[in-house]
């Protein structure tokens, strides 16, 4: 690290546990970082930093942690206490519990996990999300124009429920022609049951006049297992029953039930440079085996700066039994920026 942002990252620290109290980490070469912490896994600390926001520290890299607000503290051998994280006068870490006790343990690596103490105080909605723009603009012996504009927003209170949103629009013309234009809109709201069963109704929207669909119309319901959901990784699955209603432009139109399954798989990269995404639906209809669509979008996000990002993705559609006269499969590849909140 640079001698000016291990300056800043020490000032920072000072000036923090200054104005007021703070969780501090301690680094094998000597920083101190300090936050809040929100969580501790067998691989990592996660803490919120008044001049970096999120931060994860690799466990392998701490030499020190201690805390100024009761965690729920487990340890290896199944013990669990309520309490602050500091050390003696020797170094060696101690729990002060909640009812002032003090257990000293055999190092940092005695912890199996620290997490916030659950708050009295009803929890709060808590919302992320990225839009993303890619285009093309050529003039000469070739005018063509191409915009695509994407977006995806949650929105949840922890553990409780959860309202996704995704919308993109896809239009390009080549000398004044159109030669694609397609839009898709669906939300999906989720109640929990369990810390991780879910149970879930959406629906989604699409219109691809290229592919001969006025409009196409999905519902659904199911139920959805979260297997992580944190900053560094988010993956879950679902399953259930939908309905189809498939207005065709020329072709003759189409309804029916069908089973559905999802996977959403969003990912922290070594380093917390960048982000692997990867969202699949699948659509099977129950009366014929060629009622089958598949979607999934997987890409790539890299921070730039002050929340924007450049992206590059790869969207699949396949349908089995498309419309006369068209394609079962769509790729598309895109490279754009965004911006991510």
């Amino acid at each position: 690290m640079n001698t000016l942002p291990r300056l800043t990252i020490v000032l920072t620290g000072l000036l923090s546990c200054a104005l007021a109290g703070a969780d501090q980490a301690v680094l094998g070469n000597g920083d101190r970082v300090s936050g809040t912490l929100l969580e501790q896994t067998m691989d990592a600390v996660v803490m919120e930093t008044a001049w970096g926001g999120k931060i994860t520290i690799r466990r392998a890299d701490l030499v020190g942690l201690s805390t100024d607000r009761p965690l729920r503290i487990r340890l290896h051998d199944d013990r669990s206490f309520e309490g602050t994280l500091g050390s003696d006068d020797s170094g060696r870490p101690v729990i002060e519990t909640t009812d002032r006790q003090r257990i000293r343990i055999d190092g940092l690596e005695a912890i199996a996990a620290m997490a916030p103490v659950a708050s009295e105080q009803p929890p709060r909605y808590e919302w992320r999300g990225n839009v993303t723009l890619s285009g093309e603009l050529k003039t000469g012996n070739t005018d063509t124009d191409k915009l695509n504009v994407g977006t995806h927003m949650v929105i949840e209170k922890k553990n409780i429920n959860r309202v996704t949103l995704d919308a993109m629009l896809a239009r390009e013309h080549a000398d004044n022609r159109l030669t694609k234009e397609q839009y898709q809109l669906g939300g999906k709201y989720d109640h929990f049951f369990h810390e991780r069963w879910f149970g879930f109704i959406g629906t989604a929207f699409e219109q691809d006049p290229f592919r001969d669909i006025d409009l196409r119309s999905v519902v659904s319901a199911g139920s959805g297992y979260q297997f992580f959901d944190s900053d560094e990784l988010r993956l879950s699955l679902e399953a259930g029953l939908s309905y189809t209603d498939t207005r065709f432009i020329v072709d003759e139109d189409d309804r029916y039930a069908g089973f559905n399954w999802g996977l959403n798989w969003e990912q922290a990269l070594p380093g917390d440079r960048a982000t692997f995404f990867h969202r699949h639906r699948g659509n099977q209809g129950l009366d014929s085996s060629d009622n089958l669509i598949v979607k999934a979008r997987t890409g790539i996000r890299v921070p730039i700066a002050a929340g924007l990002t450049a992206s590059a993705e790869y969207d699949l559609d396949w349908d089995r039994s498309p419309a006369e006269d068209t394609s079962s499969m769509d790729h598309t590849y895109r490279l754009g920026v965004g911006y991510d909140w």
